[in-house]
């Protein structure tokens, strides 16, 4: 939480009651949420304040939005969830997070060659989970 309060002070910004909540929400949570789960995960936050929050967030990096069709979910961004990707299946909408060492080392190769100064990256794969093949 002093991570969160030091950036949201950096940016003039203060941790008021329902960024704190929201934040603890998406930090307790085993993947991303859908807005409706978010929701519920902070049943005292009146709609308008959650959804300057999310913005807010998104905006400083907090959070990432991961696209799911034309849904948005949300989860905590790096430095505050480790890095990593997700396996994304197209039919149930199950998300599993993926951390491979491999596929970072590739992107940083990617972006030397290109002599790029990378500031973010995104990295989805979608398919069919298993239990959807069958």
């Amino acid at each position: 939480m002093e991570r969160l309060e030091t950036l949201l002070r950096t940016s003039k910004h203060r941790l008021t009651a329902p960024r704190k909540q929201v934040f603890t929400a998406l930090k307790k949570a085993q993947q991303p949420l859908s807005l409706q789960q978010l929701t519920r995960s902070v049943p005292a936050i009146d709609r308008t304040s959650l959804y300057r929050t999310l913005e807010l967030f998104v905006q400083l990096n907090i959070v990432r939005v991961i696209h799911t069709g034309w849904k948005k979910q949300y989860e905590l961004a790096d430095p505050f969830k480790p890095h990593h990707h997700h396996l994304q299946c197209t039919r149930c909408k199950e998300l599993i997070e993926v951390k491979n060492p491999q596929l970072e080392q590739l992107i940083d190769r990617i972006v030397r060659e290109h002599h790029y100064a990378l500031t973010n990256h995104h990295f989805e794969l979608e398919g069919l989970c298993q239990n959807c093949r069958n």
